[in-house]
């Protein structure tokens, strides 16, 4: 699940470290070199329900996080 995609990458390392903290499975994916973004996500889960699940925590603690397949 993607919570982000920014630009630069000390702002995606600062989301996933405070991610953590909220003791949510976050890391940063590789982007590829025609991708300029840093996608920060949290995952992997074993199925949609799950993934809905956190969902509904992200945006409770305000985030705006998309399901990725």
């Amino acid at each position: 699940m993607q919570v982000a995609a920014v630009s630069r990458q000390e702002d995606a390392d600062s989301l996933v470290e405070a991610l953590k903290k909220k003791q949510y499975p976050a890391f940063m994916a590789n982007n590829s070199s025609a991708d300029r973004f840093y996608h920060v996500q949290v995952g992997p889960y074993a199925d949609l329900k799950e993934a809905e699940a956190m969902r509904a925590r992200l945006i409770t603690d305000g985030y705006n996080p998309i399901v990725k397949k």
